[in-house]
């Protein structure tokens, strides 16, 4: 048996997902992970794809394994990379998990690979902290079972749209690994993934905050009978606890930047931070995003000062109310008008005061609101000098606004403090 491994790089990447789909009979396989974030998110993460043959030729695979990031060691000026192999047999023939491994290993000798079978005995074990009128915890089978069901019903996507529910096992060792309770009703999700390296961020962030292993922080889901008991913050809060208590000081995730009130959980209350934007990043589309689906790539220091100050009972987001603030400029008069000249150390960009409704009810409007942000946010949002990063939120009666820094190395102190 060998193998032959293949990521984002590979010049018919997305076509070759496109043929493991079919391979592997996606849409009515449980177990596979949806095309979107196996087209973006796996490679960004540090993943891989590996074909397994028993011969020439691709009509001699047998099976398709996933890599997904586990740990990292360094040792000097060595490095080893673990991996989780996810593997999907394609013949009726049985496995060998050793041989897998083995084909994976003479592909990849610097690294090292655990063979994972979703459809084998996995082990979920429960815990919980009560946090108020919700507890948090790690769920048990029946719960990681319940996560599918709840990002239905927020997203209104279809079943391959949805993430397998065996990411919650022991076994997979997700980097995140949550969901939250009330009234011993599974109310809410997070999960996320170990990721190797990830968007280029100042050296000394990359050296205090382990930057070479993060998290990356995938999908986080809240019922909406049960929104207004602040779950969301207590996921990311619990999801930061535990990641520094691993070492890892650095979780990476993406955000539609036109959704207000996640911006005031992520800037406001979280204190993460956007330096990295991708227009038109997700090929999908569904209740949330009817048109397409642009990104921001935010950081968030967990191990700093002013993340780990944040209290996680009765925090409240930092909201700057510009209508008091005339002097900061404003990139943009909603979406009719737009400024690409501004040079100033803060900047306001106005950003729909309720994106998920306007999609519905104005759809053309709403495109012109995603095409002129857009352009705004590529000229304005990085790492490069003049430009800016996202780190707070305002309004202006019933207007709403993201705030930006210029970056600069004073920035970069002060937020990394």
């Amino acid at each position: 048996m060998h193998a032959t491994i293949l990521d984002a790089g590979h010049p018919q990447w997305s076509r070759e997902l496109e043929q493991i789909g079919v391979l592997l009979g996606a849409g009515a396989h449980p177990t596979l992970f949806p095309y979107h974030f196996l087209f973006v998110t796996l490679s960004k993460i540090g993943g891989k794809v590996a074909r397994f043959y028993e011969g020439a030729g691709a009509e001699s695979t047998v099976g398709i394994g996933f890599l997904f990031p586990r740990r990292l060691r360094e040792s000097g000026d060595a490095v080893q990379r673990t991996y989780t192999l996810r593997f999907h047999a394609t013949s009726g023939a049985t496995p060998d998990p050793q041989r897998i491994v083995a084909a994976c290993e003479q592909a990849m000798p610097d690294d090292a690979f655990v063979y994972y079978d979703p459809q084998g005995a996995l082990s979920y074990y429960r815990t919980n902290e009560p946090m108020g009128a919700v507890e948090i915890g790690r769920p048990d089978e029946s719960e990681a079972v319940a996560s599918r069901e709840i990002q239905r019903r927020v997203w209104g996507a279809p079943d391959n749209f949805l993430y397998p529910s065996d990411i919650y096992s022991a076994e997979f060792a997700a980097g995140t690994s949550l969901i939250a309770r009330v009234e011993g009703k599974t109310a809410g999700f997070l999960f996320g993934f170990y990721a190797f390296d990830g968007a280029s961020m100042p050296a000394d962030w990359q050296e205090r905050y382990h930057g070479a292993f993060r998290i990356e922080s995938q999908t986080l889901g809240v019922l909406p009978d049960f929104r207004g008991l602040r779950i969301a913050n207590l996921l990311k809060k619990r999801q930061a606890e535990l990641a520094w208590r691993e070492g890892i000081g650095v979780i990476t995730w993406t955000a539609d930047p036109l959704q207000a009130p996640n911006a005031a959980l992520n800037f406001g209350l979280l204190k993460a931070m956007a330096c990295e934007f991708t227009p038109d990043l997700y090929p999908f589309r569904n209740e949330l995003n009817r048109v397409h689906a642009s990104r921001f790539g935010l950081t968030w220091l967990v191990g700093s000062k002013r993340v780990r100050e944040i209290p996680t009972h009765g925090g409240r987001a930092d909201v700057l109310d510009l209508s008091r603030r005339p002097q900061i400029p404003r990139a943009n008069d909603g979406c009719t008008q737009a400024r690409f000249d501004l040079d100033a150390e803060l900047i306001a960009i106005e950003i729909p005061a309720n994106w998920t409704a306007l999609q519905v009810d104005d759809p053309g409007q709403a495109q012109a609101w995603r095409s002129l942000t857009d352009e705004i946010f590529q000229v304005y949002i990085g790492l490069h000098p003049g430009q800016y990063t996202i780190t707070g939120v305002g309004v202006a009666d019933e207007r709403r606004f993201l705030l930006a820094e210029r970056s600069d190395l004073r920035l970069w102190q002060r937020l990394g403090a």
